[in-house]
């Protein structure tokens, strides 16, 4: 049986430790932690010595960096990375949806012309006014959760987030993605 992810749900949790604990809760629940995203602001924490944090980095264009792990949150998901972002700062973007962001902005002029994380928020599938709330919330220092998933894990994940204090709750739909190359029409 194919599972179908065509939902993303988004909220965000005011400290560390509230984000930390409910991602912890999605382990324990046995939830495919690589479908979990987080974006945050960057701490002091994570830019004064990256490796006390276990941070493995490579370079990727734009200057954000992947791999590795930072305290308990990314040793929870898989891959880490950083990006300047203007009118924000440094943002950490933990995840396999969050690392799309950071190569979508990082790779080219969008986020710039899209209102940085505002653009890559809403090319995720979320209205601009909710993309607006979540980055107002991430420049005042809460942690954006996204979770991908069928319809099904999105109920079972929002029990656990919503037990867990989580804010702005939102399920949107997964844009379509193009996995397939036009026909070339020749005369």
């Amino acid at each position: 049986m194919t599972i179908i992810r065509n939902k993303r749900a988004v909220g965000f949790f005011s400290s560390h430790e509230e984000a930390e604990d409910a991602l912890n809760q999605l382990r324990e629940g046995k939830f495919p932690m690589d479908q979990v995203s987080i974006i945050a602001k960057d701490t002091d924490r994570f830019k004064s010595n990256p490796s006390e944090y276990g941070v493995k980095t490579s370079a990727v264009a734009g200057g954000a960096i992947a791999g590795g792990t930072v305290g308990g949150i990314a040793g929870l998901l898989v891959g880490l990375g950083t990006l300047a972002i203007p009118g924000i700062g440094m943002i950490v973007l933990i995840g396999t949806t969050a690392a799309a962001i950071a190569t979508t902005l990082a790779g080219s002029a969008i986020g710039v012309i899209a209102g940085s994380l505002v653009g890559g928020l809403v090319g995720l599938g979320i209205p601009e006014d909710k993309a607006q709330i979540y980055h107002d919330h991430i420049v005042n220092g809460s942690y954006l959760v996204i979770v991908d998933g069928s319809e099904a894990e999105i109920i079972q994940v929002e029990d656990i987030l919503r037990h867990k204090g989580i804010h702005e709750w939102g399920v949107y739909n997964i844009p379509a993605s193009r996995n397939y190359l036009e026909p070339v029409v020749s005369l």
